[in-house]
């Protein structure tokens, strides 16, 4: 806007003194209100071209998708899927304690020894023994045709009869002592493997008990992992989130930097105001106001 002030003088009269002479009319200019917009650039990351959503000369209004990493997001989102059903499946597995181990069954203690009807046997054969000698003595004393010979035969085979009694006494003595000394033998084998099997029961039940440890040591270290990789995918897909323009305008230039690390990266500049017509192509950046200038 271009702002004229008029200034005007009067002629002095004859005989008066002559006026102040006014100074010339004067054309002040002020800078004209540009309307060209502001540029802006946005420097963006993507995973592929396709990620860019605009396009040189697009318009686009406030809130308009620029850029979204959609094939990146959905991977990431499908591993954090699969991650958290992997915790969930780990988290509700079990680690259960091993059962006590079952008491070991008592041997059964060994009758108190006795040997008394084998004793008694043999003290009885003694007995007879002793009075069948007494009887033959006896007969010894007698005159010979007091005693038929026949007699003292039969004698004499009691006596011999006795004596096989009394070996045969002693020996079902011997074999009864031998057999308890077998079931002595075989009630400590029956202790010692008792023994062996409750300290088996036992290192068994401690061996279950490490094991059990160690898998819920194994449980948590894997739920520690996993949840690290739900953290870690949260935050690339919170890096991931859809670039928006702020404000309306037209895409002036898109120019592409280079790629690293299997990233491209770009450069948006954005013509802020303006339309979405053709003339969009053309918009320039806002130029620097010049100076005042004053017009005589």
């Amino acid at each position: 806007m271009i702002g004229l002030i008029w200034i005007t003088r009067a002629e002095p009269t004859q005989g008066q003194a002559p006026a102040v002479q006014p100074p010339q009319p004067q054309l002040i200019t002020t800078p004209p209100v540009s309307t060209q917009p502001r540029v802006l650039a946005f420097t963006l990351t993507l995973s592929a071209p396709d990620d860019l959503k605009v396009r040189q000369g697009d318009y686009v209004n406030a809130g308009d998708v620029l850029a979204d990493r959609n094939r990146e997001r959905s991977g990431l989102q499908a591993q954090l899927q699969q991650t958290q059903i992997s915790l969930q499946r780990i988290q509700s597995q079990q680690v259960l304690e091993p059962p006590e181990p079952l008491p070991v069954p008592p041997v059964s203690g060994l009758p108190p020894v006795f040997y008394g009807t084998q004793e008694a046997a043999i003290a009885q054969i003694e007995d007879n023994i002793d009075l069948q000698k007494r009887k033959i003595d006896l007969l010894g004393t007698m005159r010979p045709s007091e005693v038929p010979p026949a007699m003292r035969e039969h004698e004499d085979r009691i006596l011999e009869k006795l004596y096989r009694d009394l070996e045969l006494a002693k020996a079902e003595l011997k074999q009864a002592q031998e057999k308890r000394a077998h079931q002595e033998y075989e009630h400590s084998l029956s202790m010692a493997r008792r023994a062996e099997e409750a300290n088996q029961q036992r290192l068994m039940h401690s061996q279950q008990r490490q094991q059990a440890d160690q898998q819920r040591r194994e449980k948590a270290f894997q739920e520690a992992q996993l949840q690290v990789q739900i953290e870690t995918n949260n935050a690339k897909l919170l890096d991931l989130s859809t670039v928006r323009s702020p404000y309306a305008g037209t895409i002036r230039r898109v120019k592409w930097l280079g790629q690293s690390d299997n990233r491209l990266t770009v450069e948006i500049t954005l013509a802020i105001g303006g339309g979405s017509s053709p003339d969009a192509f053309t918009i320039q950046p806002l130029p620097v106001p010049g100076p005042v200038e004053t017009g005589r």
